[in-house]
Formats: structure tokens, C-alpha cells, sequence
């Protein structure tokens, strides 16, 4: 490889790693904020599941009536 294409490679790199650098920097936190964010979603899911739930039996129980 000659030494342009390697200089230009190593930009293209540069760039990159500048882009991504906060994210980089700190997977951690972005670990920490996904899951928290997931924990607070499956809450809110398995609630409204609960919910469908109970009506369904509710309709169950009705339409045995």
C-alpha cells in the first residue's frame, strides 16, 4: 500500500472516530440509559398485557352467563 492510500485511510478513520467519539467514550452510559429505558417499556407492556388479560376473562365470564 502506498503511503497516499494509507494517509487516506487513516483520515477516513480520524473522521470516523471523531464522529463516534461521545458514544465511544461512554458505552456505559448508553448501556445504563437503554436499559432503563427497555425496563421502563416492559413495564408499561406488561401491564397493558394484564389488562387484556383480565378483560378477556371478563368476557369469558360474561358470555358463560
Amino acid at each position: 500500500m502506498d503511503r497516499e492510500k494509507f494517509m487516506k485511510n487513516l483520515e477516513i478513520i480520524e473522521r470516523h472516530l471523531e464522529k463516534n467519539e461521545k458514544w465511544l467514550q461512554s458505552p456505559e452510559k448508553k448501556k445504563v440509559l437503554f436499559e432503563k429505558e427497555m425496563i421502563a417499556w416492559n413495564t408499561r407492556f406488561m401491564k397493558n398485557m394484564t389488562d387484556i388479560e383480565n378483560w378477556i376473562k371478563d368476557f369469558e365470564k360474561r358470555m358463560g352467563e
